[in-house]
């Protein structure tokens, strides 16, 4: 006999994970099972992610969405606390800074704006302005810069962290399982097939695997225009101590962008992004890319420290839509099939607000708390794509 529950959700990521919580902290009392199939989520996006949050978007759903994850973060190490612990995101509100190049500057002016007619909290600042507020800062080559100061980051693994756990501890089932099919049944509940635990029956199936969402998707026939792109990032040390906490700094013309860790004073994070690879799995780290793109860029925005020191290097994968940003709500042929996927490399950001629609869209019908429906699948066969 086939197992029962009230809602399955494939995929126990930060997005699952928040799901999940949602739907307890919302009163679904019913069995809530979310299957992951890497219990130590050695390859899941969200631990090896730069933990950035932040509100600068240019369009109202994703800046409402933004917020929410904003206000939320500010006090989870609080209010995911519960008998199994505390977490330790640590978010550190030291501020997103976006670097303006001459080169650049019309088109993030302009974006700024957008973003300031809509309520985005922020300000231009003139290079002088860059460099009162982050001392250690190399301006020489920059024309301002946009800071946010509300924004910042956190460690991704506490995050992680703090959504399992404090999930867990509410009631939901958290197997270790392989999902191997899934399709809807004659009155649209959906049904699922495990590697593990057989078949499991229910009248509401959430998809939130990240970067393999399109992977996932082909066991039952769907096509899902989710692509995984590899992102690469660094942990390095501080020969010397900047006696000042970095925000996260951004620098679009060469793609790198690097903040401060989380727990220590000496030790940086660094992630870019390669333009011109192809989609696809790669877990590689690219050694080579620490010498020739990032330490120069390094030693010139921070020309007091020294040369940094690489300690460790990886890869891991953004699940990207074609106008980078998410879908999310019931598949348009499967009314009881949601879909929480694309994130785009946004994942933990958004992944409070995701959480939450997603629980109204399954308990309700329909998200009250924020409006979703620009992130419908069907708008890549509409064109009313999201400029942003």
């Amino acid at each position: 006999m086939a197992q029962t529950a009230e809602v399955v959700i494939i995929g126990g990521g930060i997005v699952g994970a928040s799901i999940a919580y949602n739907l307890r902290q919302d009163g679904m009392t019913g069995r809530i099972l979310v299957i992951e199939r890497d219990a130590t989520y050695t390859r899941a996006a969200t631990p090896l992610s730069m933990g950035g949050v932040r509100q600068q978007y240019s369009v109202p759903c994703n800046i409402a969405m933004a917020r929410y994850g904003l206000a939320f973060y500010e006090q989870f190490d609080e209010d995911m606390a519960g008998s199994w612990g505390k977490p330790q995101a640590h978010f550190h509100q030291r501020g997103y800074l976006v670097l303006l190049h001459a080169s650049n500057q019309e088109a993030l002016r302009q974006r700024y704006e957008r973003q300031r007619r809509i309520g985005v909290e922020g300000g231009i600042l003139a290079p002088e302005d860059v460099r009162e507020l982050v001392p250690p800062l190399c301006v020489d080559e920059i024309v301002g810069g946009i800071y946010g100061r509300r924004d910042g980051y956190l460690n991704p693994r506490g995050a992680l962290q703090g959504f399992v756990e404090r999930a867990r501890e509410l009631g939901c089932t958290w197997p270790q399982d392989e999902v191997i099919g899934f399709h809807a049944a004659p009155d649209q509940s959906m049904t699922v097939q495990t590697h593990a635990s057989g078949t499991i029956s229910t009248p509401a199936l959430v998809i939130a695997p990240g970067a393999w969402a399109r992977q996932l998707a082909a066991l039952a026939g769907i096509d899902l225009p989710v692509l995984p792109v590899r992102r690469q990032a660094c942990y390095a040390t501080l020969p010397t101590v900047l006696g000042y906490k970095l925000p996260m700094v951004l620098d679009r013309q060469r793609d790198i962008s690097f903040r401060h860790d989380t727990e220590t004073d000496n030790h940086l994070q660094i992630t870019r992004t390669v333009r011109d690879e192809p989609p696809g799995f790669n877990f590689d780290w690219d050694a080579e890319a620490f010498a020739t793109h990032i330490v120069p860029v390094l030693r010139h925005y921070l020309p007091t420290c020294g040369d940094v020191q690489l300690q460790r290097g990886w890869a891991g994968h953004y699940g990207v839509t074609p106008d980078e940003n998410p879908i999310l709500g019931p598949h348009p042929a499967y009314p009881r099939l949601f879909m929480a996927i694309g994130d785009s490399g946004h994942g933990l950001m958004l992944a409070p607000a995701t959480g939450k629609a997603l629980s109204e869209l399954v308990r309700l019908g329909r998200s009250e708390t924020l409006d979703v429906q620009p992130y419908r699948l069907e708008r890549f066969a509409t064109g009313d794509l999201i400029p942003d």
